[in-house]
This record gives C-alpha cells, sequence and structure tokens, in this order.
C-alpha cells in the first residue's frame, strides 16, 4: 500500500511526543489513569504499518466501494487489526471521517495522476500527511521504525516500491541502480554532483564529470566521496541508531561519519566492506559477495544467521516477515532469485526444506518463521 521511504525534515512532534508515544508503544494506553485492559497493550509494528497504509488509502479521495469492502475485512480479520485502528483513531479522532477533510479537487487530480508526474504525486502524499487526524499519522510515520520509512518516498527524486529493482543513468554518464524500498536525491549543481541515500540500497557505476565536479553520496550517518569506482550503499534502520553499510567492487571511497567530521575519514580500497553510524566507522572486513548479490537479482546467505538473513528477506515483501528467537542462531547458506513471481514465497519454501523451520502466516502480511 505505502513504498519507498520518508526522510524529510518536517514539523516534529504534532501530537504531543509523549501522549502519542504512549498511544503505541507504552502499556498504560492513551490515559494513564484509566483500568489496563487489553486495549492498553503495545500493538505489533507490523499491524500498525498496515493501519497507517488503510489510513492513507482511505483518505485519499480516490478509494472505490472495493478498497472500502477490503479494509472491513482487514478490519474484522483479526482483533489486532481492529485495536490497531481503534488507536488511531485515539491519535486525532476518526480518521475514516477525516476523509472529508481532503480537499476532493487537490487529493483526486493529484493521485489519479501519480503514476505520470512526479510532482503531483508528491504534493499528494504531503496534503495527506498534513490533514485529517490533527497531525497523528505524519507522527507516527516520523517517529517509529519501519513505517516512518515508508509513508512518503513520493517526496524523493527517484524511489523504487518494494520488491522493486530499476536502473538510471544521470545527466554526467553515472549509473544508479536501486534496490527494493529505495528512496534518492540526486542534486547536480556548479559545484558538486551528490546523491541522498534516504532508505534502502544503491549501486553506484561513476563516470568522470567534464566539468571535474566532486561526486558525494550522503546518507544521515555520513559522507562518501569515491575516487571513480562502483560501490553499493545501504541504509539499515532500528528504533535505537541507524547506519550505512558500504561494499567496494572497484576503486576506493572515503569515509566520515555525521558525528566525527573533525577525524580523518576512512579509506575502503576495492574488496572492502565497511558498516557506520553517525558516531564511528567500523572496522574495514573483506568484501562478501552478499553484498553485491542483489545487482544480479540474486539473494545470497554465506553461513548467515537465520535471523538476520530473513530481515534481509523481509526488505524484499509487503508486510512484516520475522524470524522466532528460537530459530535465529540457525546458519544457512544459498542463493535465491530474486526475480519471477512471488520470489519470497518460493525463497521461504525452501527454507522449510533446508532448515527444521515452518512459516507461520497469520494474514499475507503477517508471516513468521518458527520452529519445526
Amino acid at each position: 500500500m505505502l513504498q519507498g521511504a520518508l526522510r524529510h525534515p518536517l514539523t516534529r512532534r504534532i501530537a504531543g511526543e509523549k501522549q502519542v508515544e504512549a498511544l503505541f508503544s507504552s502499556r498504560k494506553g492513551p490515559n494513564p489513569g484509566a483500568p489496563a485492559n487489553d486495549d492498553d497493550a503495545p500493538v505489533a509494528d507490523g499491524i500498525v504499518e498496515q493501519a497507517v497504509g488503510w489510513y492513507v488509502r482511505l483518505a485519499s479521495g480516490v478509494q472505490t466501494t472495493h478498497d472500502q469492502a477490503e479494509f472491513e475485512q482487514w478490519q474484522a480479520a483479526h482483533a489486532e487489526h481492529a485495536r490497531a485502528w481503534r488507536r488511531l483513531q485515539a491519535m486525532g479522532g476518526r480518521l475514516q471521517a477525516s476523509t472529508l477533510h481532503v480537499a476532493p479537487d487537490v487529493s483526486r487530480t493529484t493521485l489519479a495522476r501519480a503514476a505520470e508526474i512526479e510532482p503531483a504525486r508528491r504534493r499528494a502524499f504531503k496534503t495527506l500527511m498534513w490533514v485529517g487526524a490533527g497531525g497523528a499519522a505524519l507522527y507516527l510515520v516520523q517517529d517509529q521504525v519501519p513505517w516512518r520509512a515508508q509513508l512518503a518516498s513520493a517526496m524523493a527524486d527517484e524511489h523504487t516500491a518494494t520488491g522493486e529493482r530499476r536502473s538510471l543513468v544521470l545527466v554526467d554518464g553515472t549509473r544508479l541502480m536501486l534496490n527494493t524500498g529505495t528512496a534518492v536525491d540526486i542534486q547536480f549543481d556548479a559545484r558538486q554532483r551528490r546523491i541522498a541515500l534516504r532508505a534502502g540500497e544503491i549501486l553506484v557505476t561513476t563516470a568522470p564529470d567534464a566539468q571535474g565536479r566532486p561526486f558525494v553520496v550522503s546518507t544521515q550517518e555520513g559522507t562518501l566521496i569515491p575516487r571513480g569506482t562502483r560501490f553499493s550503499v545501504r541504509r539499515d534502520e532500528s528504533p535505537a541508531e541507524g547506519s550505512t553499510r558500504l561494499a567496494v567492487a572497484e576503486g576506493a571511497l572515503e569515509v566520515r561519519s555525521a558525528g566525527t567530521a573533525s577525524d580523518a575519514p576512512t579509506l575502503v580500497r576495492a574488496g572492502q566492506q565497511v558498516r557506520f553510524t553517525r558516531q564511528q566507522v567500523s572496522s574495514v572486513e573483506p568484501l562478501r559477495d552478499a553484498a553485491l548479490s542483489w545487482a544480479d537479482e540474486v539473494l545470497t546467505a554465506e553461513s548467515t544467521p537465520l535471523g538476520e538473513f530473513i530481515a534481509d528477506l523481509d526488505r524484499y515483501r509487503h508486510g512484516r516477515l520475522r524470524c522466532a528467537p528460537e530459530v535465529a542462531h540457525l546458519r544457512i547458506t544459498g542463493s535465491w532469485p530474486l526475480s519471477g513471481g512471488n520470489p519470497t514465497e518460493r525463497i521461504l519454501a525452501s527454507l522449510e526444506r533446508q532448515l527444521p523451520v515452518r512459516v507461520n502466516r497469520l494474514t499475507r502480511y503477517w508471516v513468521t518463521v518458527s520452529a519445526r
């Protein structure tokens, strides 16, 4: 329902930080003085993500009777769905009624033309984020992981949907490949060529510049300056701290984390990889084939813990894919194609054949790999 990523500094804390955090993550619920009940328990992140998706979909002004019927089926399918929807309503009023606040001449026109006109789609999603529920949905997207990385890829210059990969040739001849759920901003001016990776993963093959402008890749965690090279950059997020992974196939790059701008940059050469946060750059390691295999539409594991592999596979499918703690330590090795219909389902079936695990589906959007 929602694709891509939002990394744009909009107004913070719209509904009040402590109040909204309590609505979704605290067992005290929206009213700490009220008696405890099931509605006060935390809501699973994947279910909240679905609820936010339904909000935007129903608030678009272009929803159909089929959309409404699907929403009602989703809400009735599980008690947690209804509870997540009630929690969203508590954040700012009746969300279904909030569609009345979306100007039809804005939402219908811009959303109907979304596939054709990028600026129109960005305006449409900005409108949806600012209207209805007193801005509660905007707060939710900004301050919760992972759905804050999903609402507004429409605000990025280029983006891909979940499971999509796309290649671009920039005006200077640089080749840029976007992996699943990726959003980037591209800024070329008289002084520099810059790609800002908001979320997801890119593979860059730089081209010489006739004007001699430096090429820069930036993320929230820091800055990369390549020296005629081919490399991939991936952003990962967690509630505690985001990180960036760099894998260098050719050439070399200088890496400088955002919080250590005064320190000398770390040089990462061909055949090496590194991870860094805003505060530090980890030790440089040998490059693993799995770091670049996605560019060939292959997902690769090299004695990878199953929990880590499932987290990676989760990026390629809608909804939430989780690994139960009791099997997260199991290790998996292999290569699986990411092309064709339902590649993640084929990979899950392969895991059931290779490992003592079972794939449990609460819904098609909520899947857990657990012990058999």
